[in-house]
């Protein structure tokens, strides 16, 4: 019927604000991770389902300034987050912009956020000071390094690495770094892992050092489905508010408030 209505009036030359009225809201669900805080969590002590982190903190206000679209948050355990959006049950999720990702979204350009890469490993460890003084890749591949399977950006950043060992998340990293069946993980930021660590009450334990050989920083995107009819005005939208210095700086007081 609407669809019918809108037909009707652009055959009678309606204008496009009447045109805008008939068309109703679209609900644009975007899919986060549920446990990766600060940048997107569900609080566990409360019963609400409610997405909260610096992601949707950023983003929502930015995807609610297009016509017509309604943001709304879900929050899944990641690798049934990224299952929503390949079988089009989401419109988007936000985070780095694998090869495999980018076979069913399409990212744009300027960085919503850049995490910078840090080892993390045991305060105890026989060979901290070895592992203090790593300054290239090479060096690191002398140890074991411990992630979690379907990173994606660890499996293919340390693709060429010869001992890594998968955990099937990110608790069962730290479990292992711990009891020294695995020398150090390489985390994608020290914002969420300190948080992950000050939660497990080990902060003090672990010792972390930046990797800017791995990496310098790891951006992350918004990735709209191919399908989706409005991916390019969304993300052609994105990137116009994330160049404004304005939104950079909201974007620096949103991440303090979190770290």
């Amino acid at each position: 019927m609407d669809q019918q209505r809108r037909k009707t009036l652009r055959l009678l030359g309606a204008s496009p604000l009447l045109l805008a009225a008939a068309t109703p809201p679209e609900r644009f669900v975007v899919s986060y991770n549920d446990d990766y805080a600060p940048y997107s969590y569900i609080d566990s002590a409360t019963s609400t389902s409610r997405v909260l982190g610096i992601l949707p903190d950023v983003l929502d206000p930015i995807l609610s300034e297009l016509n017509g679209l309604v943001p709304s948050n879900v929050g899944l355990p990641w690798r049934r987050a990224q299952m929503m959006v390949q079988q089009g049950l989401a419109e988007a999720l936000c985070t780095f912009a694998s090869d495999e990702r980018k076979q069913y979204a399409l990212f744009h350009s300027v960085p919503v956020v850049q995490l910078q890469p840090h080892l993390f490993f045991n305060a105890y460890h026989l060979r901290r000071a070895e592992l203090e003084r790593i300054k290239t890749r090479d060096e690191l591949k002398a140890f074991y390094l411990v992630d979690q399977k379907g990173n994606q950006w660890a499996e293919q950043a340390l693709k060429d690495f010869p001992h890594v060992e998968w955990t099937p998340g990110h608790d069962a990293i730290f479990r292992m770094v711990m009891a020294t069946r695995g020398d150090v993980h390489v985390s994608l930021s020290p914002i969420v892992t300190k948080w992950r660590l000050r939660k497990l009450g080990i902060l003090q334990e672990i010792v972390s050092i930046p990797a800017p050989y791995i990496a310098p920083n790891v951006p992350f995107h918004l990735g709209v489905r191919k399908d989706h009819p409005r991916a390019a005005e969304i993300l052609g939208h994105v990137d116009e508010v994330l160049r404004v210095p304005a939104t950079q700086r909201r974007i620096e007081d949103v991440v303090r408030r979190y770290a």
